[in-house]
């Protein structure tokens, strides 16, 4: 992508989540089904899609230990030099995230968005007392009540940079997104 924006890569589980087709910000990677039952992503089609997508894309997953069929995907794109944003480790406020993410996939450079979704993520892990909450979709997850332009705007100003890992941050308070060490200063 020679525009400098981004272009997001997720797993199904979560674009289902947060109501996301296809489309060109973004990727989504299916996870066939195996026999006994289990949808593991494919490891094949996830290096293939991060190798396609271009040098601007970012990794969308959640925590290995909330879903551990697509810990693998976060790890392949570490390993290929690509940004990796850990989302919420509830499927609820992961799909909200992810669809806020790639509603402004459209409108940000690639550092500008990851900046906009460590922020945005890290809003989750944020008590109700810090920022104002609504409920979002079938599971009515609680997430801060702002909507996407404005949140879009307030994520730009208070992105500060993770103490521990320096290449992450997020929400002053919150976990970093990159790293989810607890040293984004307050």
């Amino acid at each position: 992508m020679s525009d400098g924006r981004a272009h997001l890569v997720l797993d199904a589980v979560v674009a289902e989540a947060g109501g996301l087709t296809s489309a060109a910000t973004h990727t989504i990677l299916a996870r066939p089904s195996r026999r006994g039952g289990g949808r593991s992503l494919d490891l094949d089609a996830a290096v293939e899609c991060i190798a396609d997508t271009g040098a601007h894309s970012v990794v969308l997953a959640r925590p290995p230990w909330a879903d551990p069929d697509t810990a693998a995907l976060a790890g392949i794109a570490v390993l290929l030099g690509w940004e990796v944003v850990w989302l919420p480790a509830g499927l609820a406020e992961a799909g909200w995230a992810a669809a806020l993410i790639a509603h402004w996939a459209a409108q940000a450079d690639a550092d500008d968005l990851v900046r906009r979704a460590q922020v945005a993520v890290g809003l989750a892990a944020l008590p109700a007392c810090r920022v104002p909450r609504r409920p979002w979709g079938c599971d009515a997850a609680d997430v801060p009540a702002l909507g996407a332009e404005s949140l879009s705007r307030w994520c730009v100003r208070v992105w500060e940079p993770c103490a521990h890992c320096r290449a992450g941050g997020g929400a002053p308070g919150a976990p970093c997104a990159r790293c989810r060490h607890e040293g984004v200063p307050a």
